[in-house]
């Protein structure tokens, strides 16, 4: 099995099953954003800082050093490219590719294709797809993650050409980047953010028309709560304690409502599920049960507005 820390780690970490679950619940009612009273961090982004969450910001600074490490915390997460990334390439040849799917087979099955990867963390999705001939654009809040990513690119590829990397918000690179990308990924980010309708608003206007979106995240559902909370951070320990919380947890319908007001139209939600959940980094593959984590997939209306730059 592989689970992380001391014996006094999981001791602890059970005793807190009974607290967490009744903060969850409360939490769920009483979301408690207006109590943040922490230090305030300065980011590049700090200029248009509507959807970025200071305790979310804390949070990943201070892991921002441990995204890399194999055993390390993020290991489950880059676990998640065993499907993530199949889907991507699919996704692209499917709906964007069109009658040049053929131009895109073989070694780089991406190559044309121009990705924005929003809340991309130290690189787990941008890297591949960067390698598979994507022009990719990589995007997170977090300096230091910014920075790990670039370093991680350069380390192995040296000056060949990669991701994009950019520290800034939505907001402001939304107004800049407004219709660039044929697709859009947002994975496992719309439950870190401050203001999510608004985020995934921004986000949306990076999409050409005619182009598609990604989005993953947890359902909110007891499922979700019990496995995704309880079960990877106190039973486990294979996530960082107090990374995900159930009442930022969405609902695929929540999701598809506000893409459908920005003018697209939602094709596929599925499932994710590891098929040897026991491991550090399982492998992971699409299932119909969407309860706890989910894909969705949606394509840009070609009547959309949006400006060619």
């Amino acid at each position: 099995m592989a689970m992380q820390g001391t014996l006094l780690d999981f001791i602890i970490g059970w005793l807190m099953i009974p607290w967490r679950i009744l903060q969850e619940a409360y939490w769920l009612y009483c979301p408690p954003e207006a109590h943040d009273e922490g230090e305030h961090i300065s980011t590049p982004a700090d200029s248009a800082n509507g959807t970025i969450d200071q305790r979310e910001l804390r949070h990943w600074i201070h892991l921002s050093q441990r995204w890399w490490d194999p055993e390390g915390d993020f290991a489950l997460l880059r676990g998640f490219n065993t499907c993530r990334i199949p889907m991507i390439v699919k996704t692209y040849r499917d709906l964007i590719a069109g009658e040049d799917a053929t131009m895109v087979d073989g070694a780089l099955p991406l190559t044309g294709a121009r990705i924005i990867d929003v809340g991309c963390g130290a690189g787990f999705v941008a890297e591949p797809l960067a390698e598979y001939g994507a022009d990719v654009t990589a995007v997170d809040m977090v300096p230091e993650i910014i920075e790990v990513a670039r370093t991680h690119w350069t380390d192995l590829h040296g000056d060949a050409k990669g991701p994009e990397y950019l520290c800034a918000s939505v907001e402001t690179l939304a107004q800049q980047r407004e219709g660039q990308f044929d697709m859009l990924l947002c994975l496992e980010v719309l439950d870190h953010v401050g203001n999510m309708p608004e985020f995934l608003r921004h986000c949306c206007k990076f999409v050409r028309p005619g182009g598609c979106a990604i989005f993953t995240t947890f359902n909110q559902t007891v499922a979700a709560g019990l496995l995704g909370i309880i079960g990877a951070e106190h039973i486990l320990r294979i996530v960082p304690m107090h990374t995900h919380h159930l009442y930022r947890f969405i609902k695929p319908a929540v999701v598809t409502n506000i893409l459908a007001e920005e003018g697209f139209r939602t094709l596929k939600v599925s499932g994710c599920f590891p098929v040897n959940p026991l491991a550090r980094r399982p492998k992971w593959m699409d299932i119909p049960y969407t309860g706890v984590t989910y894909a969705l997939v949606a394509v840009k209306n070609e009547s959309s507005p949006s400006v060619m730059k």
